[in-house]
């Protein structure tokens, strides 16, 4: 790719908190592939077809920019190709729901860690829990979840964060449920939603709005359940603000509706619950390049990023297909927590990695 000098490295630099950079690279006449690890359909997928609709825009040269669907093993296949196989000069970037939990338990469906990226942005979602009303005796409110029983959860892989926090959410709500895991995307389990094979699964925002609500929440078919609270610098919790005008409950409104308003959930499945969320809810995408791509290029897919969370054109298309503003994470918020993922509690991480493995 043929390069040229970028007069405002310095402020590049300032405005997403990486080291300078000396040149940006030049598109023109390039195509650049969104490697998307989730199949067509679903919310990472309605997602990224916005980001590059208005990607190309921000990059110098102005490139086509294309999606490229790479679906399986909970996300792992396509994260693995950016990882070990995908051209290094800068015309693929990944558009990922990530999952720091194989990472974690170091499972083998996993060939690179997500440190070894280089790290370009992330987005944050809230997780939404919903359900259907026909489960026994009637889900007509959130809190009607805790007298169900027996009732089957969907999931993608057994080891991906929607599986381990449905199972840990609904552990510490004493909740007797059956888990279905295996299914290769949120596409596929609202599918099975709607066909009544399953009656409870999770999903982050973009999925819900795009899909949920029109298919099952507007016919009656469904309602949403709660979503999990965010965890305040001070210790304490407050509902996700993105959700405010949905008046959708949190998980400690359900708690609390459970065991009093004044109990607090402890031991180790609360404190794997909140570490995953603390990840998942800062960062539920995760906008990664090829480890070992051009570095210019990578200063340059920053600005680009940074470019496009400022596009008033971007914002409406976003808000009008996903229901919110995009939240975007830059810079060293975004680094700190891939890093974080390697500074945990041995002791913390081997009984994480035996209940994740029990199924």
């Amino acid at each position: 790719m043929r390069l040229k000098l970028l007069a405002a490295a310095s402020a590049l630099a300032a405005a997403i908190g990486f080291g300078p950079a000396q040149a940006e690279t030049d598109y023109s006449d390039e195509t650049v592939t969104l490697l998307i690890n989730y199949g067509a359909g679903g919310s990472t997928d309605i997602e990224g077809r916005i980001i590059a609709q208005h990607l190309g825009a921000h990059l110098p040269g102005e490139p086509n920019v294309i999606v490229q669907n790479m679906p399986g093993g909970g996300g792992n296949i396509g994260s693995n190709f950016l990882g070990t196989s995908a051209p290094k000069d800068g015309t693929m970037v990944g558009f990922f729901t990530w999952n720091p939990i194989d990472q974690l338990i170091k499972a083998p469906g996993l060939m690179i860690e997500y440190n070894d990226f280089a790290f370009i942005a992330g987005i944050s979602h809230p997780t939404i829990f919903y359900m259907r009303k026909d489960v026994a005796p009637g889900i007509e409110e959130p809190t009607d979840l805790l007298k169900a029983s027996g009732f089957k959860a969907g999931t993608m892989s057994p080891t991906i964060h929607q599986t381990v926090r449905t199972r840990l959410a609904l552990d510490l709500l004493g909740i007797d449920f059956d888990l279905v895991s295996g299914y290769r995307g949120l596409k596929p389990i609202d599918t099975a939603m709607l066909q009544d094979e399953i009656q409870l699964t999770n999903g982050s925002l973009p999925g819900f709005m795009g899909s949920v609500m029109p298919t099952m929440v507007e016919p009656g078919i469904a309602i949403p359940l709660f979503h999990f609270d965010i965890e305040d610098t001070d210790g304490g919790y407050h509902p996700n603000p993105l959700l405010s005008e949905m008046h959708i409950p949190t998980f400690l409104d359900m708690y609390h509706a459970k065991f009093g308003a004044d109990a607090m959930p402890e031991g180790f499945e609360w404190e794997a619950l909140s570490l995953i969320n603390a990840i998942m809810e800062s960062m539920y995408r995760s906008i990664l390049m090829p480890p070992g791509t051009d570095e210019d290029a990578v200063a340059t897919m920053r600005q680009a990023f940074t470019d496009l969370a400022a596009d008033p054109e971007f914002v409406a298309d976003y808000k009008k297909t996903v229901g919110v503003e995009p939240r975007f994470t830059f810079g060293e918020e975004g680094q700190a927590i891939i890093e974080r993922l390697a500074d945990l509690d041995p002791d913390f991480l081997a009984k994480f990695t035996e209940y994740v493995n029990q199924q």
